[in-house]
């Protein structure tokens, strides 16, 4: 393993599992917090995900706050007056921790609001003064109620246009417990397959062991809960075992909340930044075409095919992986992300894409995608592109019908 120039930094501590959510009191009495503040959204409201929570504080002798729920609306100015209303109850009630219930939206709302308490509202003028946090912010516990994009528990908020950057904004504190985990149908796809390609493409960077490692789990907990989880939901007539539907929801939300932590330490993801754009030209997600184009992209980013071969164990399993002939194993870890995408095809009735052409786009349509993307200017801060025009076109030509990559053609000049 390459062991060169890396860098890793993991601020969240994860609290998994049975009295996980109990033990939260005494983790925010450790940091000085007595009157945690609690952020959630409608859907955590109305499974009642707050009931568990307040039984949690029943006997800690803590002050628990719980703001009115957050609709998700996308109007800007709605934000910001929701945002004052809390800094309001914030600073009035003298409230010293957040806590962020749910996915997605609450958890920037709570980092925005982590900041304008600590730092004052002005801060939130431009992302800009963010490099004057040299220091943590309040306490800030993040329990999820199903699977995110990861970006949760990543040091990255978006919120009224700007995108506000920080180790600091992490949360302090990610609590896991099944008493909280709602029904998450509508977002389980996206987010699962979000997690499986940000897990799969930084095991492949492979200068950066802690992330390998934090990978291998997110992978390994993926392939063995998402499909067993989404055929639950979908097929008809399929048993649903409450205790193992419970446990897979649980293990796949670990697993987006390890993918926020890759996503801090491994920048410019090759088949994130792809899919991400590709989703606006064709039908699928963003996470669909994310792993579409997974393949495609290990195939071209990995250095030697032995990178290929230690993504097959965590893909496989150790008794698949060991069955296999040393020759095979590459092929291997490619398969099992073509058979998932396969699997949930034919579960979802082909309405979830195998391929970019089942998602709507034409080989035509490639190279006017790819003129545009590489002439577009990049994110601010990032250098996102490093493949030329015509690796690209040949990764998107190999998604379009899932055919093989030809891997001494895409090195060539």
């Amino acid at each position: 393993m390459n062991t060169g120039n890396f860098t890793f930094l993991c601020r969240t501590k994860i609290g998994f599992g049975m009295n996980a959510l109990e033990h939260l009191p005494f983790d925010l009495s450790s940091m000085g917090s007595q009157k945690p503040l609690v952020l959630l959204d409608k859907d955590a409201q109305l499974a009642g995900s707050t009931k568990p929570l307040a039984r949690a504080f029943k006997e800690s002798g803590m002050t628990l706050g719980i703001c009115p729920p957050i609709d998700g609306t996308r109007d800007t100015d709605n934000k910001l007056k929701i945002l004052k209303k809390f800094y309001q109850i914030y600073i009035d009630k003298g409230f010293d921790s957040i806590i962020a219930l749910g996915t997605g939206k609450v958890a920037d709302m709570a980092k925005v609001l982590n900041i304008a308490v600590t730092l004052g509202p002005d801060t939130l003028k431009t992302a800009k003064k963010l490099s004057q946090i040299t220091q943590p912010l309040s306490p800030f516990a993040y329990i999820p109620t199903g699977m995110g994009t990861g970006m949760e528990t990543n040091y990255i908020a978006r919120f009224n246009g700007e995108i506000f950057s920080s180790p600091f904004l992490a949360p302090d504190l990610a609590v896991i417990d099944s008493k909280i985990l709602t029904q998450d149908t509508d977002t389980l796809i996206d987010s699962g397959l979000t997690c499986l390609a940000v897990c799969c493409e930084a095991h492949i960077l492979s200068g950066n062991p802690p992330a390998r490692a934090y990978a291998a789990t997110g992978i390994g907990l993926i392939m063995e809960n998402f499909i067993p989880l989404v055929k639950s939901i979908l097929v008809p007539g399929v048993a649903q075992d409450k205790g193992s539907v419970k446990s897979c929801r649980a293990r796949l939300t670990h697993a987006s909340v390890i993918t926020g932590i890759i996503l801090a330490n491994c920048n410019n993801l090759l088949s994130i930044q792809l899919g991400k754009g590709l989703a606006n030209h064709c039908t699928a997600t963003p996470g669909q075409a994310m792993a579409i184009l997974l393949p495609a992209v290990l195939d071209l980013m990995a250095k030697n095919r032995s990178e290929l071969e230690n993504l097959a164990l965590p893909l496989s399993g150790l008794d698949e992986f060991s069955a296999t002939p040393l020759p095979q194993r590459p092929g291997l870890a490619i398969q099992k992300i073509q058979s998932l995408l396969n699997e949930l095809y034919k579960i979802s009735l082909g309405t979830i894409p195998r391929t970019l052409g089942d998602a709507g786009l034409d080989r035509e349509a490639i190279s006017s995608f790819v003129q545009t993307m590489f002439s577009d200017p990049r994110p601010p801060g990032t250098d996102i592109w490093t493949i030329d025009p015509k690796q690209a076109e040949a990764i998107l030509a190999r998604a379009l019908d899932g055919q093989a990559m030809n891997q001494a053609h895409l090195n060539q000049d």
